[in-house]
């Protein structure tokens, strides 16, 4: 026998106290059952599911949050009953395999239980529909479906059977959105839930094995020293009241049984007690056997299934069991299942935002979308290219979900229309974004304009209690106004930001490759200044074009001599023969192999290069208006003319002609890993292609030029103090942040600094 801690047993003892305490104060009974039903197969839960759907029914209102209530008390439990078991441990007193078990993972328990706390802030169960009755009466009616999962699994989640049994239940009743995103959140709720149940047993089993081991030891000493007076110790533990469990019977057996003539007393005094309710101590031995296992199964499957919540992809569940996913994956064009999750899930948050205004479920309000759309498809675009393209983004589900057509499903859907962005007898619906972007264009000035009178006129002011002359005055005056009006802009620009949220566009999911009729050119507009620079910049596009493999991404330089007072200078040619020879390489280096599929495109690098043409107004040889010289002659060129304007070009071109898109980037930008196919991605959407007017002479509907924000890299803002004072955000991708600027977010334009994606034939339309 191991020896025992005197210390330790009475440090078990206090803790025993303090867990007991705690289940009480809880409200938790110790016999109340773990979460265990009859075991369904995959097909049973199927009909199960159907049979739950009818039996569930509604109840008006909000539910409470009470989930969050029970999630902290269910963690004070688990907490007290592992600290119970580790002090158990130290005190040499054995634990049942579930104990071991819940011991082995709790750091798995306490981290799923952070994970359920954040993603359930409060008031999230209270947009979830509730039950009117039933067990689960006044709770979210997700929960239930969770906890009737756990429950005829034991505790076991099998995504098969998890997902019959959902699917099956919405041929009754269509779940909403909101629950469907909820369900990996109250699975894990229920299986905690379900581990405290299983996990207050075990602290009951082990509470009362240690009593039975209490007096297991002083009858053993007893019998040693006085078999005299084990009577009177028999007596005394019959007239204490001991709790006759399957736990305290088989170790108090286990402890005495066998141990001499003496110690035989006590276990005939056990075993004529069971006797008056027709038992045994085989038969409570047993049966404390089969708790212990069955204890220790749903401990282990509740587990399992935490660890495979962790690992699941529930986007892909919620869209394979979403009634609007389906819905809105019938859009006309096909453009709706060809755009990345992000998109996909802000048009089924929109459908969410609208089902709360309008009487009509969520998923007949996606079809209202859809059928709006197939009626745009089926209008004639006779032959108009600007109708074609408006046809075009009408056909297109999300051009009423979170376009210019919203108010069209607004009023298919009878959705009750916001009065606090809306004027009197207006007819149609106009959202904030509308609101504030009809009043910016004169609330923007105004406001610049206010503040940097008032803050002039408090300076004025001021200035003039100090007795000064009125040209000293004036002077003040103008100074005021010119730190004034900054000040204004800043503050005018931060409010702005406050009011106006970022808007992230739409985007396609071109994961698995660019198409071809989104075929895109990368260029570094640059000079030829000196070898080592040149080789700088042939190194940058390799590095471009390995973070952006793509069999429809093309990368070239698109380069001029530097300024000069005459049209060549010597070193001309060996400086543009090692750009030549730099791009040859990289073609030959990465070439296509012959037997691919997409074999007839040899060459992925290019170079073009302009000779030097007088300016007679700088009085300078030079590169024809330099940058935005070069994109004009590029654009001509891409669209089979204006190679005249170049001196030298590098690779095969013919495929550059069916380029659409042209991304820019400076000599020291740095494009990111699979930047340039986001970029693609989010021009290529129809909603942000642009819609060029002839009449108007410019872009009316999408954009023609994309700029995303441009951020310092870590090296970049460590150069200096100053560097480092100005930086922005360092060591953080710029490209997937929805970033804030006002002329962006506010108007929807922007000024172009010659970093970016832009449309080749808008461009080029909208310049000419």
């Amino acid at each position: 026998m191991k020896a025992i801690n005197n210390s330790a047993v009475l440090k078990l003892w206090q803790r025993i106290a303090t867990v007991s305490g705690l289940l009480a104060s809880q409200n938790y009974a110790v016999d109340e059952q773990p979460l265990r039903s009859e075991l369904l197969s995959a097909d049973q839960m199927e009909q199960f599911g159907k049979t739950l759907a009818g039996a569930h029914q509604l109840a008006p209102g909000r539910a409470s949050d009470w989930l969050l209530t029970r999630l902290a008390a269910n963690e004070n439990a688990l907490i007290g009953v592992c600290t119970l078991l580790t002090d158990a441990v130290v005190a040499n007193r054995p634990i049942t395999p579930a104990g071991e078990w819940l011991l082995d993972n709790f750091h798995l328990i306490e981290e799923q239980i952070r994970t359920a706390r954040r993603h359930l802030p409060k008031g999230y169960s209270r947009e979830l529909p509730r039950l009117a009755r039933g067990p689960s009466k006044r709770l979210p009616r997700v929960y239930d479906l969770a906890l009737q999962t756990i429950s005829h699994g034991d505790g076991r989640v099998d995504p098969d059977s998890l997902g019959r049994f959902v699917s099956a239940y919405q041929t009754v009743t269509v779940l909403t959105l909101g629950e469907l995103w909820a369900i990996p959140i109250m699975l894990r709720l229920a299986l905690i839930e379900n581990l405290r149940r299983v996990a207050a047993r075990i602290a009951a089993g082990l509470i009362d094995r240690n009593q039975a081991d209490s007096w297991a030891d002083q009858m053993t000493v007893i019998a040693e020293q006085d078999p005299k007076s084990l009577i009177l110790m028999i007596a005394d533990m019959a007239r204490s009241g001991p709790k006759i469990s399957t736990a305290f019977v088989a170790e108090f057996a286990r402890r005495l049984q066998g141990q001499g003539a003496a110690l035989a007393l006590p276990l005939t005094w056990i075993e004529q007690l069971l006797a008056e309710s027709h038992q045994t101590i085989e038969q409570y031995v047993q049966s404390e056997s089969q708790r212990q296992a069955s204890a220790q199964v749903s401990i282990s499957n509740s587990i399992a299934s935490l660890r495979f919540l962790g690992a699941m992809e529930w986007h892909e569940f919620v869209e394979s069991m979403s009634q609007v996913e389906s819905a809105l994956r019938d859009d006309p064009g096909g453009v709706y299942g060809r755009m990345d999750f992000a998109t996909r899930d802000a048009y089924r948050h929109a459908i969410e935002a609208m089902a709360k205004k309008s009487r009509l479920p969520e998923h007949e309000i996606a079809r209202c979308a859809v059928q709006l759309a197939r009626d745009a498809d089926n209008v004639s675009d006779d032959g108009d290219d600007r109708r074609a393209h408006a046809a075009n983004r009408m056909a297109h589900v999300g051009y009423y979900l979170v376009d210019k057509g919203l108010p069209q499903l607004e009023h298919a859907t009878q959705a009750r229309a916001r009065q606090a962005f809306s004027t009197a007898g207006a007819s149609q619906y106009r959202g904030p974004r509308t609101f504030l972007r009809q009043r910016f264009l004169r609330l923007y000035p105004a406001a610049i304009v206010l503040i940097t009178l008032i803050v002039t006129g408090t300076l004025v002011y001021q200035a003039r209690q100090s007795a000064i002359t009125e040209w000293a005055l004036a002077s003040v005056g103008v100074l005021c106004l010119l730190a004034a009006s900054q000040l204004a802009v800043a503050l005018t620009n931060w409010l702005a930001t406050l009011l106006v949220t970022p808007h992230p566009l739409p985007r396609m999911d071109f994961s698995h490759g660019i198409p071809p009729e989104a075929r895109t050119l990368v260029v570094i507009p640059t000079m030829l200044t000196d070898a080592a620079s040149i080789d700088n910049l042939v190194e940058a596009l390799e590095v471009h074009f390995l973070a952006n493999r793509d069999a429809n991404l093309f990368f070239g330089l698109l380069t001029d001599f530097r300024d000069a007072s005459q049209q060549t200078l010597d070193g001309d040619d060996a400086l543009l023969f090692r750009a030549v020879e730099g791009i040859a390489a990289l073609n030959e280096k990465y070439a296509v192999p012959p037997d691919d599929e997409e074999g007839v495109i040899a060459d992925r690098f290019f170079l073009f290069h302009r000779p030097r043409l007088w300016n007679p107004q700088e009085g300078i040889w030079m590169g024809y208006e330099r940058k935005r010289g070069k994109l004009a002659d590029l654009n001509s060129l891409l669209r089979g003319g204006g190679s005249e304007c170049f001196s030298r070009i590098v690779g095969d071109t013919t495929v550059l002609h069916s380029v659409a898109f042209v991304i820019t980037l400076d000599t020291d930008t740095q494009l990111l890993r699979d930047a340039a196919r986001q970029f693609v991605a989010t021009i290529a959407h129809p909603l942000n292609r642009a819609v060029y007017d002839a009449a108007a002479d410019r872009v009316t509907d999408g954009y023609g030029i994309l700029q995303p924000r441009m951020s310092v890299s870590v090296s970049g803002t460590n150069r200096s103090r100053y560097a480092r004072l100005f930086g922005a955000d360092a060591g953080i991708d710029p490209y997937t942040r929805a970033v804030s600027d006002v002329y962006q977010d506010v108007f929807g334009e922007g000024s172009f600094i010659g970093k970016g994606i832009y449309d080749v034939d808008a461009f080029e339309r909208a310049l000419k």
